[in-house]
């Protein structure tokens, strides 16, 4: 019964992540120009990263729902860490001269992530210490 409802929480919270994500890089093809990044990004790039690390969260649920929970865990790890990359935007501009929505979406897919991160990482955290 713990794991059952351990995988609903889990559930809500990927859920949670991918919808921030998409909330940040949507915003951030709709005003690539106003984004802090690397002269070497475009717009294709950008696009194609979320596409290519969105179905890791897929992936990760599905090996945990089959059995295979350390896979998993360690798939949605690899997720959150594609997500937290968002903070890169930071080392191209300063936070306070990057506009308050940019900043939003940024805080918003990374504070998700790292709640991701530690839902993931509380149940082997109790378990060494039981």
């Amino acid at each position: 019964m713990k794991a059952e409802r351990w995988q609903r929480g889990l559930k809500w919270i990927l859920l949670a992540t991918v919808l921030g994500s998409i909330l940040h890089y949507a915003d951030n093809l709709l005003f690539f120009a106003e984004y802090p990044e690397p002269p070497w990004i475009n717009r294709s790039m950008i696009d194609a990263f979320w596409f290519l690390m969105t179905p890791l969260a897929w992936l990760g649920y599905r090996l945990i729902r089959v059995g295979s929970r350390n896979a998993g865990v360690l798939v949605l790890m690899g997720y959150v860490g594609c997500n937290l990359l968002v903070l890169g935007h930071y080392r191209f501009a300063p936070m306070c001269s990057i506009a308050p929505r940019i900043n939003v979406f940024i805080w918003l897919e990374a504070g998700l992530a790292a709640c991701l991160q530690v839902y993931l990482i509380l149940p082997y955290i109790r378990k060494s210490t039981a």
